[in-house]
């Protein structure tokens, strides 16, 4: 980043931090100078605040060419905290990770020091696509148990019991071990690792070797993480071994009453036990800016808690029930042709793109997508379902296609993000001439197809001929983005324009927006209507 750059940021984040005076939590939060641990209840701006205090550490704590690790939930939570940094004016700074846990363990602690050390594996090791995942898990169920298939309990049984030397491993559930080992073992064999891999080597590496502690406390002297209590016992220990043996400073954000991913292996508790250390400084955020009193009221005794807190806003807010005992064809039926249309017209300037419908899984979201589907609406899905599926690739393509269809010119996409990314994702290219050769063809392709009417398969097509096709080929993180990437382009072979794209980024008002529940309560969606179905067969909440 350059000294202009730091400049800027400076100024955008001192600014953005005189809003922060007027919270006490949040001032109180961007104050501290140790580790820290902020209890942040929803729509209490925490996002916020988590992003001001990060620019100003960057600025003011960490020199050159030291750098700071953001860890986050998913690709959604990173790419809007992302968003937010770039809007303090730090833009793509190569100075801050900004990245799920997978994605921290596999560049910064696997790849890098994994075959410095007696690991078994084969090397290079590269990263297992989906169909393969899915290939070599049935294969294990097949070896051990015969006509079943791997499902959401044996991936929670993996993410918690860590210690393979444990009685613990094989006596809770010997079926369970033995299938992940039968797993594990042939992933070995095929030098891949798995999402879950990532997490776990990586844990063995900083947990066993004070050196490779050591490493990443000198490149990252701080660790920021974000919604702590969905991240499990790996990230736990993790942090336990970076932040309070090997000395980085950690400031983390979460509330244990928000986790919903008991399932995947989250353990809300987790965040509490930090919350208590005494070398750890505690903050609460108390003040919501989502919601109104009604629903803050509502939500404490859906909980059977008091959490204290107050609401920012004027309105007081309603809550609807509407039972419909009839189960979700029904009520899919219901949202459609009453309450969408009702909430529409409940408030002027309300339109489709301002609501969101949550509910259980992908087989709900068939349902309820048949229904908006035959009402003629436009929507975005995004669930197990979704023939879209997300990743950091296609996430970059959007902001491309955003530039090529008219962000070059309003200055909404920067072209140097985009280049930043772009060198990110081509990793193994190590010399300056590669590097600044993969950026011309880069910047040739976006400014040949700077035309929002190009149809969004044909701009694929060419965007793969010209550079993009040998990085997915080449770059062995990429292995499972290559799968999606293939998959979009499946699925647009058909028609649409590079809009298309912009669209399913939610940039065009106007659109219906259908997400599970998981993805609803990771992305924060300010200002949108939300229809809960679910709460058993007979329940819709509005």
């Amino acid at each position: 980043m350059s000294p202009t750059d730091v400049a800027a940021g400076k100024r955008h984040y001192l600014i953005a931090a005189e809003q922060l005076k007027e919270n006490p939590g949040q001032w109180q939060a961007y104050e501290s100078t140790g580790s820290c641990v902020i209890l942040a209840g929803p729509g209490s701006g925490k996002t916020k605040t988590i992003t001001v205090k990060l620019a100003r550490m960057l600025n003011e704590d960490v020199r050159i060419p030291r750098e700071i690790a953001c860890i986050t939930y998913n690709n959604h939570c990173a790419r809007e905290i992302k968003k937010r940094v770039s809007e303090l004016g730090l833009g793509e700074s190569s100075r801050v990770f900004i990245g799920t846990l997978h994605s921290f363990c596999l560049r910064h602690i696997v790849l890098p020091f994994a075959h410095l050390t007696s690991l078994p594996k084969k090397y290079p090791i590269r990263v297992a696509s989906t169909s393969e995942i899915e290939g070599l898990q049935q294969k294990a169920i097949d070896d051990i148990l015969g006509n079943r298939r791997w499902d959401s309990s044996i991936d929670k049984y993996r993410r918690e019991h860590l210690d393979r030397q444990d009685a613990s491993w094989q006596e809770d559930d010997e079926n369970a071990s033995e299938v992940i080992q039968a797993y594990e073992n042939y992933l070995d064999a095929e030098g891949l690792i798995d999402f879950d891999g990532m997490i776990l080597i990586g844990l063995h590496l900083v947990e066993n070797f004070s050196w490779i502690r050591r490493a990443l406390a000198a490149r990252f002297p701080i660790l920021v993480v974000d919604e702590y209590q969905d991240l499990g016992h790996a990230l736990d220990r993790i942090v336990q071994s970076l932040c309070f043996k090997a000395g980085m400073r950690l400031l983390a954000v979460g509330d244990p009453d928000q986790s919903i991913y008991g399932f995947t292996g989250a353990e809300p508790s987790l965040l509490m036990k930090l919350a208590d250390r005494t070398d750890v400084e505690t903050i609460r955020l108390r003040l919501n800016y989502r919601c109104g009193s009604v629903i803050i009221e509502a939500s404490e005794i859906a909980l059977g808690e008091r959490r204290n807190f107050k609401s920012g806003v004027s309105h007081p807010g309603e809550v609807f029930f509407h039972e419909k005992p009839d189960g979700i064809e029904s009520q899919a039926d219901f949202i459609c042709e009453e309450l969408i249309p009702e909430a529409i017209q409940r408030r002027s300037g309300r339109v489709l793109g301002d609501v969101a419908v949550l509910y259980i899984d992908k087989n709900d979201g068939n349902i309820i997508a048949s229904a908006v589907a035959r009402q003629g609406w436009p929507f975005v899905r995004i669930d197990g379902n979704n023939p879209y599926q997300a990743s950091p690739v296609t996430y970059w393509l959007e902001d491309c296609a955003a530039w090529c269809a008219g962000g070059w010119r309003t200055g909404a996409t920067r072209l140097s993000e985009l280049l930043h990314r772009w060198l990110s994702f081509n990793e193994s290219l190590r010399s300056e001439k590669e590097r600044r050769l993969s950026q011309v063809v880069l910047v040739k392709f976006l400014l040949a197809n700077r035309d929002a009417k190009i149809a969004l398969n044909k701009w694929l097509n060419i965007f793969l001929d010209n550079g993009l096709g040998v990085c997915l080929e080449r770059e062995p993180r990429l292995r499972d983005d290559k799968e999606k990437v293939e998959r979009l382009v499946q699925i647009s072979s058909q028609n649409g324009p590079v809009n298309r794209l912009l669209w399913r980024a939610g940039r065009f008002s106007g659109t219906f927006e259908s997400y599970d529940a998981s993805f609803c309560e990771r992305s924060r969606i300010r200002r949108r209507y939300y229809i809960w179905v679910g709460g058993g067969p007979d329940a819709i909440l509005q």
